[in-house]
């Protein structure tokens, strides 16, 4: 038998590693976790930079019905209505990057790679994901469904205090009534910010998601209304209950059943946020990579007072917003309804690709008629611990183009990862708060 010297032997043995590693190195690449995701390259590992060559954004500086065909597909088909018949002029601003906060980050490295897509098939009520613990679910989403999940876990701190006003717009006459609200929320798993982390296991047991607590602050007549919600885990409408003041009792009843209007505005209740429906309800399509441009560091005016700088209410058609808008990276998704009675045919979400928020949707009718624009607008809140702000929801407005109708909401005052109490989500804090 021929023997090899103990030399070639350790030549052999160091060729062997090198391909071990060379192997290791590969497939390390090929699985696109090559590097750790962090704050400053954010935007290329979780998603895409906006393509910031077109020579219309450094010469226009505003759009208008005389310069709108200039941008091309910079502009959405709604937004072009907007602009053309309603007169919307669109202040520019230059792209800034956006990331989240850093325990975000860490928990997206952490538990990156332990989420998958369950395949359902048609079925609707059904988990889709498993796997998911926290942060983002799926850095560089490969199709429609995983960007999906990606906005229905965008983040947005561990839970919030928000006071905002709603305002029921004509575009004939302008504002008809108005209300103000407090929604608190808490995020139940996939924390990231707040002890416990991951989840709080109080509520996690009972297989939630999250919960909220709002009620009406004006006007007279309908402040004390309120209401205690939770969301669960699995795709299910909302279960929770209602306090009505004049009955002074507490009903239990289902909150977002699909396709029901919000509080008899213009908006679905899983419109809210552009979809807070579950990403099993809908087919998903990723229709395209795109640079667009929408409202993301908007400038919205604070205060109960700032809505009449932040809306034009005082001129036709009362409801155009006077946000700043930049160029950002969207994921264009097409989403189809699994249930055949669902008020809209389809939607058009504009999924921004640094937040995975939905800042623009159009909505079809059954008919497949352009019905609803939905604009969602970022603004900075700032972190409690007087830490780096938390760029979340500062504004919506949602127009029925069908009725010449709109409704808008007016984020005055906000807190973010505040160390809310899970046990004021009750019944009993319900009665409470709405006295």
């Amino acid at each position: 038998m021929r023997t090899v010297p103990e030399s070639g032997q350790r030549v052999v043995l160091v060729a062997k590693l090198l391909v071990c590693v060379l192997l290791l190195f590969y497939s390390w690449e090929a699985s696109g976790e090559s590097q750790p995701i962090t704050a400053d390259n954010w935007t290329v590992e979780a998603g895409f930079a906006p393509d910031l060559s077109s020579p219309v954004l450094k010469r226009e500086k505003k759009i208008t019905a005389k310069n709108a065909s200039e941008f091309g597909k910079l502009l959405p088909g709604g937004l072009n209505v907007m602009v053309s018949k309603y007169g919307l002029e669109m202040l520019l601003r230059n792209y800034e990057p956006v990331h989240p906060s850093a325990g975000y980050i860490e928990a997206t490295n952490r538990y990156r790679g332990r989420a998958a897509l369950v395949d359902i098939g048609n079925a609707y009520n059904r988990r889709g994901i498993t796997g998911y613990v926290a942060g983002l679910p799926f850095p560089q989403p490969a199709d429609g469904l995983q960007v999906a999940w990606n906005f229905h876990y965008a983040y947005g701190g561990d839970d919030a205090d928000v006071y905002y006003a709603v305002f029921w717009v004509s575009a004939a006459s302008g504002v008809e009534h108005s209300e103000q609200w407090r929604l608190s929320v808490i995020r139940a798993s996939g924390r990231s910010d707040i002890e416990p982390l991951p989840e709080i296991e109080s509520l996690a047991k009972r297989g939630l998601q999250g919960a909220g607590l709002t009620y009406a602050l004006a006007p007279y007549d309908k402040k004390g209304f309120g209401a205690v919600y939770f969301k669960s885990i699995e795709p299910r409408d909302g279960q929770g209950h209602t306090y009505v003041p004049s009955m002074r009792r507490i009903l239990r009843n289902s909150f977002g059943t699909r396709g029901d209007t919000w509080n008899g505005t213009d908006l679905l209740y899983e419109d809210v946020r552009g979809y807070s429906g579950y990403p099993e309800w809908m087919r998903w399509k990723l229709v395209e990579k795109s640079t667009v441009l929408l409202p993301m560091h908007a400038g919205v005016a604070p205060g109960q007072k700032g809505a009449q700088k932040t809306y034009a209410f005082d001129k036709r058609p009362h409801f155009n917003p006077r946000y700043r808008w930049e160029p950002r990276p969207v994921y264009l998704l097409l989403a189809v309804p699994k249930l055949p009675d669902y008020p809209y045919s389809k939607q058009l979400l504009y999924v921004d690709a640094e937040t995975f928020q939905v800042l623009y949707k159009e909505s079809f009718d059954r008919k497949g008629d352009l019905w609803k624009i939905m604009i969602n607008c970022g603004s900075l809140r700032p972190a409690a611990d007087g830490g780096e702000g938390i760029l979340a929801w500062g504004g919506t407005v949602v127009f029925d183009l069908q009725s010449e109708h709109a409704t808008v909401f007016h984020v005055y005052k906000s807190r973010a990862n505040i160390g809310l109490d899970p046990d004021m989500f009750s019944v009993s804090n319900l009665r409470k708060r709405a006295r």
